[in-house]
C-alpha cells in the first residue's frame, strides 16, 4: 500500500560536466552524515522534551491552577508535534501509560480532564476530548507534511489491509446504529475509541523510520507504567490500607491498569533475553517489582489471568528462537508457579492474588461468585441479542436485549451498551463480518509478532515485535471478560503497537 505524489532529484545539472575527479561526493557525503546527525539529535531533544512537557503539564494541572502557564506548555507541545508528528505520538502513547481516566485518587484527576470530553470537564461546549485532539493534531501534522513538501508516501505495512477493512466494519457499524434508530452521541462515543486504535496504526507506521524510536516507545511504556506504578503504590499503602480512598477494593483502580502493569515485566524480560542497552536493562529491572506491587494490589482476576496466556505465549516463541532463555527461566518458572499455586491456594492476602485469579475459576469465593454471577446473566442477554442479528449487529449506540434482569449499575451510563465480555461486543456491534474481521486482524498480527522474533537480526525489533505480541495477547484475553477496548488507554496502545509491528520489516539496517 503505498502512493508516491512526486520523486526528489538527486543528481544535479550543475555537476554534468565536470571530470569525475572533482565531483563533490566527499563534501556530499560529508553532509549526508551532518544531516543524520542534526536529525537524530533534534529528535532526541523533541521526545526528552514532549516526556518532560507532559509530566510537568499533568503536574501544574493537578498542583496549580495556572492556566496561563498550561496554555504556554500546550502550545510548546503543539509546535513540537506540528515539527515532528513522532513526538505527538510519544505523548499520547506516555499519557496513557501515567494517567488513569479519572477515579477516586485525586493524583489521577489530570486523567480525567484528558479522557472526557471538554464540554462534560469544562463546560466549553466541544465534544472532543485532550486526547483526540492530541491525536487529531498528530494525525494532521503529519497529512500536511506530506502535502507541503509534495511527497506523501502512505505505507500500512504487512497489517494495512486487515486494519482498513476494520475501518471500513467500524464506519459501517456506526451506519447500522444510526439507520436502527441508535442516539448520534451514545454511537459516537461507544465508538470512538476504536477509532483511536485505527489512528495510532496510522501515525506509527507512518512516521517511525528508525530502530532507535522503537526503543523510545519502549521505553515510554515502561517509564510512563513505572511511574504510575510507583503512584499505584503509594495509594496501596496510604489510602487504601488507611481507609482514606473511601472506595470499595473494586473502584479503588481502573480495570485497565493492569494490561499496562502486566505488560513490562514481560517487556524488561524481552530485554533481557535479546538485549538492550545496559541502563534500560537495569532501569526496567528496577521497575518491574514496583509494577507488580501495584498488579498485585489492583486484585483484577482478569489481569492475572492475561498475564500468565501472554507469559506462556512468550514461552512458546522462545522455545523456539530462543531456546537457552526457555530452559534456564520458562521452566523453572513454571515449576515455582506449580510448587506456589497450592501452597497460597486459600491464601487472601496480596501475594495469593494469583492463586485466588486460578481458583476463582473454578472455585469462586462469595465476591468473586458475585462478579460471576453478573456477568453470566449478563452474557445470556447479549448471546440473545447476537442471535437475533447475527449478520450485521445491531451497531453503535444500540442498546442488547434485557431477556433476564441485571443488578442495578445505572449509575454506569452505558450498563445497557457495554457488555463486560467486551469481545462478543464487538460481534454484538459489527455482526459477523465485522467479528471476523477482528480476529483476523488480531491473528495476524499474533503472527507476524512471533515471526518477527523468529527472523529479524536487530534486538529492537525483535524486543518491540514482543511488545506488539504483549499488546495482542493481554488485550484479548483481558477483554474476553472484562472492559478493555471500550478504553482509549487500551486502544491508543495497541494501536500504536500494531502500526510499528506492521512495518518492523521496512526499517532500514
Amino acid at each position: 500500500m503505498g502512493m508516491k505524489l512526486s520523486a526528489l532529484r538527486l543528481w544535479p545539472a550543475a555537476t554534468s560536466g565536470l571530470p569525475r575527479t572533482m565531483l563533490p561526493v566527499p563534501a556530499v557525503e560529508a553532509s549526508v552524515a551532518w544531516h543524520q546527525n542534526t536529525y537524530r539529535a533534534r529528535l532526541v531533544a523533541l521526545f526528552g522534551i514532549a516526556l518532560v512537557g507532559s509530566v510537568l503539564l499533568a503536574a501544574l494541572a493537578l498542583l496549580f491552577n495556572v492556566i496561563s502557564v498550561v496554555g504556554l506548555l500546550i502550545w510548546i507541545a503543539v509546535i513540537a508535534i506540528a515539527w515532528r508528528p513522532f513526538v505527538g505520538l510519544c505523548v499520547a502513547f506516555g499519557l496513557v501509560m501515567l494517567f488513569e481516566d479519572g477515579g477516586p485518587d485525586l493524583i489521577m484527576l489530570p486523567g480525567y480532564y484528558l479522557h472526557w470530553g471538554l464540554g462534560a470537564t469544562l463546560g466549553i461546549g466541544v465534544p472532543l476530548s485532550p486526547m483526540e485532539l492530541l491525536l487529531i493534531l498528530t494525525f494532521a501534522s503529519w497529512l500536511a507534511q506530506g502535502f507541503m513538501r509534495h511527497k506523501l508516501f502512505f505505507r500500512g505495512g504487512s497489517l494495512g489491509y486487515p486494519v482498513l477493512l476494520f475501518l471500513l466494519a467500524l464506519i459501517a457499524g456506526v451506519v447500522r446504529g444510526i439507520i436502527g434508530g441508535a442516539d448520534l452521541n451514545i454511537a459516537l462515543w461507544e465508538s470512538r475509541f476504536l477509532f483511536y486504535a485505527v489512528m495510532c496504526f496510522t501515525v506509527a507506521a507512518n512516521t517511525i523510520r528508525s530502530r532507535k524510536q522503537l526503543t523510545w516507545l519502549v521505553m515510554v511504556t515502561v517509564i510512563g507504567t513505572g511511574l504510575f506504578a510507583i503512584e499505584g503504590a503509594y495509594r496501596k499503602l496510604e489510602l487504601i490500607d488507611t481507609g482514606k480512598l473511601g472506595v470499595i477494593p473494586d473502584f479503588a483502580y481502573s480495570h485497565m491498569d493492569v494490561v499496562f502493569l502486566g505488560s513490562v515485566p514481560l517487556i524488561v524480560l524481552a530485554q533481557w533475553v535479546f538485549g538492550a542497552r545496559a541502563w534500560q536493562k537495569w532501569l526496567g529491572l528496577l521497575i518491574t517489582p514496583i509494577c507488580l506491587f501495584t498488579l498485585l494490589a489492583t486484585e483484577r482476576r482478569a489481569g492475572y489471568i492475561a498475564v500468565i496466556i501472554t507469559f506462556l505465549a512468550y514461552g512458546l516463541i522462545f522455545l523456539v528462537t530462543h531456546r537457552k532463555a526457555f530452559f534456564f527461566f520458562f521452566v523453572p518458572s513454571i515449576i515455582a508457579f506449580a510448587i506456589y499455586l497450592p501452597i497460597f491456594w486459600n491464601n487472601t492476602t496480596m501475594l495469593g492474588q494469583p492463586a485466588r485469579a486460578v481458583r476463582s475459576l473454578s472455585q469462586p469465593d462469595p465476591r468473586d461468585a458475585a462478579s460471576n454471577l453478573y456477568r453470566d446473566l449478563e452474557l445470556i442477554n447479549v448471546r440473545s441479542t447476537i442471535h437475533s442479528n447475527p449478520i450485521v449487529g445491531v451497531g453503535f449506540g444500540r442498546p442488547f436485549d434485557f431477556v433476564v434482569s441485571l443488578p442495578d449499575l445505572s449509575w454506569w451510563q452505558f450498563w445497557h451498551y457495554e457488555p463486560h465480555h467486551n469481545i462478543l461486543w464487538v460481534w454484538l456491534k459489527l455482526g459477523t463480518a465485522g467479528f471476523i474481521i477482528f480476529w483476523m486482524l488480531m491473528a495476524i498480527a499474533t503472527a507476524r509478532s512471533a515471526y518477527a522474533v523468529r527472523t529479524l537480526r536487530h534486538s529492537e525489533q525483535r524486543i518491540f515485535a514482543l511488545v506488539a505480541l504483549c499488546a495482542v495477547v493481554m488485550t484479548v484475553s483481558f477483554c474476553y471478560v472484562d472492559l478493555g477496548l471500550v478504553s482509549g488507554r487500551v486502544t491508543v496502545f495497541l494501536g500504536t503497537a500494531l502500526g510499528a509491528l506492521s512495518i518492523l520489516h521496512l526499517l532500514p539496517d
